[in-house]
Formats: C-alpha cells, structure tokens, sequence
C-alpha cells in the first residue's frame, strides 16, 4: 500500500482509498475500464491477423496448390484454348504436374527451393499434348515442354531474365 495525493485537496491518502477522508472525493474504480480496453485491443489485433492471414491466402492463385516440393502449381486447365484437352483431362493418363516438376529439376539437376514464379499449363503442341514449364532460376528464365504421357523433354530453353 502507498500513498498519493489526493485529485481534489492535494492531502496525501492510501492508493487503495476508494474516496478521499479529508474532501469526501470519490475515486472510481479504473481498473475494470483498463481491463477492458486491453480485452478490447487485445481482440482488435487478434481479428487484424486472421484477416491478414485470409487476406494473404486470398491473394494466392485460388486455383493453385503447393507441391510436395513446396511449389505452387496451377491447376486451372480452363484456360487452355483447346477444348480436347480441357474435356480429355479428366480421363486421361497424364503423368501429374508433381512428377513433371521432378523431371524438369532432374534435369537442372537443382533444389525446388532455387526456382520461383513457377507455371505449369497443359497445352496441345507439337502435334501432341505437353507440359508447359516456366520459371526462373538463377538470373534465368526456363521454359520447358514435357510430353504429358511419357514425361519425355521435348523442347528446352534459357534466356536471362
């Protein structure tokens, strides 16, 4: 127990006094209000990170999902003009867009980690339906094109990003 002055008559009373004997002061109890202002902001921030959070989510391609080797892959075949290939994909035996990752990485003979801006599209060229690859790595931009049944390399290139 200390002591303070009093608000109203300056006289030196104990801090747990609820009003002051000399003037009659009542002091009202804060400590509730402060225990709810921290409440309040401590759910305020609380609600601020879980938006955040959904917010980041959100801006991740919706049609994406993270591979075993931690790279997001998009999944959205809609895109493709070739309507074969969209109505074809569902029944198909296209290797996965995982393994084709694994052969493009094999065949740099790199870590997932190293690549980044990674695209993945299904597309219809060279007569046959491939794997369209392109990401950067090490101040270089790849692109390959993988046959989507056999996972064969069919075309590769480098250029500087």
């Amino acid at each position: 127990m200390s002591l303070m002055k009093c608000r109203e008559c300056g006289k030196e009373i104990s801090d747990n006094t609820k009003s002051c004997p000399n003037c009659g002061y009542v002091y009202k109890n804060n400590n509730n209000l402060k225990l709810a202002i921290i409440i309040l902001s401590s759910f305020i921030v609380i609600l601020l990170l879980i938006l955040s959070l959904v917010l980041i989510k959100e801006n991740l391609n919706d049609n994406s999902h993270e591979n075993s080797n931690g790279i997001y892959i998009d999944d959205d075949l809609n895109n493709n003009q070739n309507s074969e290939i969209d109505n074809n994909t569902q029944n198909n035996n296209y290797i996965s867009k995982n393994d084709v990752l694994d052969i493009v990485l094999k065949d740099l003979s790199i870590n997932s980690n190293d690549i980044y801006d990674v695209s993945i599209e299904l597309e219809s060229k060279f007569g046959k339906t491939v794997y369209d690859i392109d990401f950067n790595y090490n101040r270089f931009e790849y692109e390959y094109y993988i046959d989507a049944t056999n996972g064969e390399i069919i075309k590769s290139f480098k250029e500087w990003d």
